[in-house]
């Protein structure tokens, strides 16, 4: 399970242009009450405090069990000291607002009270690990088009918060959670607001420094629709998992606010040459420092994403397992020269290859339907099992596979089908078509119709 560390937020107050609202940071008390929370036993009659799942600037986040229904659920219990006079009302209003969204990618908020003068959410508990934990796992950029999936999902579930005219405002790797399908889910809705208006330029507002919009901290004449604040979070996200690199670092908040409110962004093809320039516009634009310049909303994103992926479908990656030697050799020289960016890893055994793609998976498999030991048939079918390589096209080499095999391999998830001896053009004009195929036309924004991840999160 997932732990849940809630970072500090900042809070706002008005101040005059490119000067920074103050910030309030957790301090001893926060912690103190916090910690108090755990030994709270029962909460509103019916939620059992098992342990802390996290704590921060606004509260605690507590694994409890619904006695009621008898599951487990994520209860966040939010500091009373920060509800303002007209708090209770507007969280009334905003929590009934995020009960109303019901979206695969999106953890429920099944019920909120106020327990002893302290507002909480009760939310759907998901099994998996933070974004933030499985991209440190990675050691690494991930896969562009498996980014891309996660992004995508990301998108769909944002849009669905926006769509009850309600902003989520923290957003960031640690409050998305990605299951054993590598969906994500957006978690924490704690600091969520009703969106329709433009950004205030007073009163407090509560959000994580390395992933809020400039607006957000420095007053505007023309702030801008709220909903642009999660757009521009997002696309912070998406420039850190295609770069392996965040668009800015500090290791003070008021310098990172600052960063982002007054620093050009680096371009993500100088951050990640391999990259290629395909993705530059498409980001710069979502994390524009005007909210009016920057990208709408975030199907937008996702689609300016999809249409630079498009336009850069070249693989990176390709991989070859063939046991004969010279075969391998021709099929690496014209794969080399048509794909002349490309690295081709060529391996001569199934147990090479399946080595190969666990340590970096591929954007293209070529694999030869016989070979000692793991073949290609049962390659194939180990591949279509692992996280993300449902978006990788398989290519076979057969010198004597039939119809049979055929239909068997593309029960599997195989592309296509080469038999051997073959024209090497053909080869390259199949690589083409399959990557273009898997990846120029991205699924639509997560899919609404797919279950949900049985109950268990623990959000960050």
């Amino acid at each position: 399970m997932a732990a849940w560390h809630e970072e500090p937020g900042v809070g706002v107050t008005g101040e005059p242009p490119l000067e920074p609202r103050a910030t309030a940071l957790p301090n001893e008390r926060a912690k103190a009450w916090s910690a108090a929370a755990v030994d709270m036993g029962t909460i509103a009659g019916s939620f059992r405090v098992i342990r802390q799942l996290g704590s921060g600037g606004m509260g605690v986040v507590l694994l409890a069990e619904d006695t009621t229904l008898d599951r487990k659920v994520a209860l966040k219990l939010i500091r009373p000291e920060l509800a303002r006079p007209d708090f209770f009302e507007r969280f009334v209003t905003e929590a009934r607002a995020m009960a109303r969204v019901n979206h695969p990618n999106v953890a429920q908020v099944h019920t909120f009270g106020i327990h002893e003068g302290a507002p909480y959410l009760v939310m759907e508990l998901v099994e998996g690990k933070t974004l933030d934990e499985w991209l440190i796992e990675q050691g690494g950029p991930p896969d562009v088009d498996l980014t891309l999936r996660i992004i995508g999902g990301l998108c769909a579930g944002v849009s669905a918060i926006h769509a009850r005219d309600t902003v989520h405002r923290d957003l960031k790797p640690g409050n998305v959670i990605l299951d054993e399908r590598l969906e994500p889910h957006v978690v924490d809705l704690g600091l969520a607001v009703l969106g329709s208006g433009p950004v205030s330029n007073d009163g407090e507002i509560i959000g994580t420094p390395g992933y809020m919009a400039p607006e957000i901290v420095f007053p505007t004449e023309e702030p801008g629709p709220l909903a642009r604040t999660d757009v521009y979070a997002i696309a912070c996200i998406a420039y850190e998992m295609l770069t392996g690199e965040a668009p800015f670092s500090s290791p003070h908040e008021t310098g990172m606010l600052l960063q982002h409110a007054t620093q050009p962004i680096p371009l993500p093809s100088a951050v990640r040459p391999e990259l290629g320039t395909a993705f530059d516009d498409a980001l710069l634009r979502g994390l524009s420092k005007l909210p009016s310049k920057r990208t709408p909303t975030p199907e937008a994103l996702y689609r300016a994403l999809a249409a630079a992926r498009a336009g850069s479908l070249e693989p990176v990656h390709i991989l070859v397992a063939e046991d004969d030697e010279d075969f391998r050799t021709l099929v690496r020289g014209s794969l080399m020269q048509a794909f002349p960016g490309a690295e081709v890893e060529c391996v001569g055994d199934g147990e090479s290859a399946l080595a190969a793609f666990r340590a970096r998976t591929p954007s293209i498999a070529l694999l030869d339907l016989h070979m000692p030991g793991i073949d290609g048939m049962e390659l194939t079918r180990l591949f279509r099992t692992h996280e993300g390589a449902d978006i990788m096209p398989i290519l076979i080499f057969t010198g004597g596979g039939g119809a049979d095999d055929w239909k068997r391999l593309s029960s599997l998830g195989a592309d296509g089908f080469l038999v051997k001896p073959l024209a090497t053009s053909d080869m390259i004009s199949l690589v083409r078509r399959t990557l273009h195929e898997r990846k120029s036309n991205p699924p639509a924004l997560r899919p609404t119709e797919r279950p949900r991840a049985p109950t268990s999160n623990a959000p960050r």
